[in-house]
């Protein structure tokens, strides 16, 4: 129950029953894209329902164990903390009678196998990818064993599946083949920075840094071919590169050292679960580079065009359903290909001013409060 002192500071923030739960379990991790895209999902819906779009009660359940990781702030929906585990065994042990017999929603790629098969409560799961399994290995074994086992029941057993792209349904549908012509098994296209898009973007001009990088420096990533792109950037055109992201300059997967005399062009700012500063980096890049081998729906290039900063980015499905005409796109396989895409941004004002302005049309398609309504209809809730 709520204080007298907490019903004071939240007046409209509801005890329980709830009409539902939230699995929160992705408060406590570092936030990377699934973090990202769990936590504008649930500022929305606190929006949502503040401004009377949404007539929910709603709790996001989280572990007690631990901190939370930049604490969300939030109007009504109520965050409680229950358990003595952490992390996939909290998911699994706790998290299903801590839930109830409410709809429970998880926004992280897994689900508790306990309540799926107790049918307990109707229980959607947004399934982000696959990537253990396209890229095993960049994962260790006891993480690969645990997802074989956890995520074929969780498209199986789960009241409802959704994923982040049309391209991403099609990749897990090959995959599990039985997932292809389910009816329980949509996509909803994450969302973009909406309101929060900057108009007073500095033009080309008064950028100070010429290339951005906004993600995990891994092998999915095609971190060898973004570094080998950068340097080469570096040392002929004396450009600026900042990479931001996880993994620093350990760069996990690649052999590339970066030469001491390119140092002072190649900034490392580590993972940063700031979003504001993020948002910062894209005002002063002139393009972003996302030369991905791999992605489902990605953030950062719609962030990025936001901001009026061009991206640079790889021709797989996912990124051209996402960026559609506003992006240059490269071959990630071909570092020269990278290069040259991003040379023909920066080199031509006209050229980048033309892929700023497709940009800002192109991310204004994209609304967290679209994916948030079309997976609350998952849920089947009244109210909605």
């Amino acid at each position: 129950m709520m204080t007298d002192r907490e019903q004071m500071m939240h007046p409209n923030v509801v005890d329980g029953p709830y009409d539902l739960t939230l699995n929160g379990r992705f408060l406590t991790q570092p936030i990377t894209g699934v973090q990202r895209v769990a936590r504008e999902f649930l500022s929305e819906l606190d929006r949502m329902i503040h401004a009377g779009e949404a007539d929910l009660r709603v709790r996001v359940m989280a572990p007690a164990a631990g901190d939370l990781i930049e604490a969300p702030v939030l109007k009504v929906v109520r965050v409680e903390r229950a358990g003595r585990l952490s992390g996939h065994a909290w998911e699994q042990a706790e998290l299903p009678w801590l839930a109830g017999s409410e709809p429970l929603l998880c926004l992280g790629n897994t689900a508790p196998i306990a309540r799926l098969l107790t049918r307990r409560g109707r229980t959607v799961t947004m399934v982000h990818d696959l990537s253990y399994a396209y890229f095993p290995a960049a994962y260790d074994w006891k993480f690969r064993a645990l997802y074989q086992i956890i995520m074929p029941r969780v498209l199986r057993w789960s009241d409802a599946v959704v994923t982040v792209s049309a391209s991403e349904r099609a990749a897990i549908s090959r995959h599990y083949p039985f997932m292809a012509d389910d009816p329980r098994f949509s996509f909803t296209q994450n969302g973009g920075l909406e309101d929060r898009t900057m108009a007073d973007a500095p033009p080309f001009e008064g950028r100070p840094n010429d290339y951005l990088y906004v993600g995990s420096l891994t092998k999915r990533k095609n971190a060898q071919g973004l570094l080998e792109a950068s340097l080469i950037l570096a040392r002929e055109d004396g450009a600026s590169i900042t990479f931001v992201g996880a993994n620093g300059p350990s760069f996990e997967g690649t052999t590339l050292d970066v030469p001491s005399d390119l140092e002072g062009k190649l900034r490392f700012l580590g993972q940063i679960n700031d979003a504001g500063k993020i948002f910062e980096e894209y005002r002063k890049a002139k393009a972003l580079l996302f030369p991905s081998f791999y992605e489902a729906s990605p953030l950062p290039p719609i962030e990025a065009m936001s901001f009026g900063c061009p991206v640079v980015a790889s021709r797989i499905p996912s990124l051209e359903e996402r960026c559609g005409d506003a992006a240059v796109y490269c071959d990630a396989h071909d570092t020269g290909s990278i290069v040259e895409a991003a040379r023909s941004l920066t080199s031509s004002q006209a050229r980048w001013a033309d892929y700023a302005q497709r940009g800002r049309l192109q991310a204004a398609k994209y609304s967290w409060g679209r994916q948030a309504r079309d997976v609350l209809a998952l849920l089947k809730l009244e109210g909605v």
